[in-house]
């Protein structure tokens, strides 16, 4: 994809130096191409979308400061309005944590956490079931556009 064509802007703030080396984190054409997907799925708004790549002791203090939850977690997102679609914020520590423990690619696992914090831009959530379950399709069939496989498959 080139970055003319991208659907939005993408500004992409390293804040842990684990994220030097994962160059596809740090490439605004590798992530929309993640998020393509969700673009032949349904109509969502372009507009300008910040991606911070942090670490688990960052990660804690915004959960702790936002969620109320003294642990960190492998993604949060913030919307926004107007142009700002909003940030999404990655943990380094917690992704490869769980990519591991899945025996996942951590670049797989990655593009399921951004496809699954763009939903949470978009207004999507899983606090109910029929949520969840709406969320998880999304994720998913966008997810197998990618070629990655379902990721909530045991």
């Amino acid at each position: 994809m080139e970055p003319d064509s991208l659907p939005l802007s993408i500004d992409i703030a390293v804040n842990a130096d684990a994220w030097l080396d994962i160059k596809v984190a740090n490439d605004a054409s590798w992530i929309a191409a993640q998020l393509e997907p969700l673009f032949a799925l349904s109509k969502m708004p372009l507009g300008e979308l910040s991606i911070a790549l942090t670490n688990d002791a960052q990660m804690k203090a915004l959960n702790k400061q936002y969620r109320d939850k003294d642990k960190p977690t492998n993604v949060l997102s913030f919307p926004a309005d107007g142009p700002l679609l909003g940030d999404i914020v990655l943990s380094y520590e917690t992704i490869a944590r769980e990519a591991q423990a899945k025996g996942a690619a951590f670049e797989s696992h990655l593009s399921h956490l951004l496809v699954h914090g763009f939903l949470h831009l978009q207004g999507y959530d899983h606090q109910t079931e029929t949520g969840a379950a709406e969320m998880e399709t999304l994720e998913i069939t966008a997810l197998a556009a990618l070629g990655i496989d379902n990721p909530y498959e045991k």
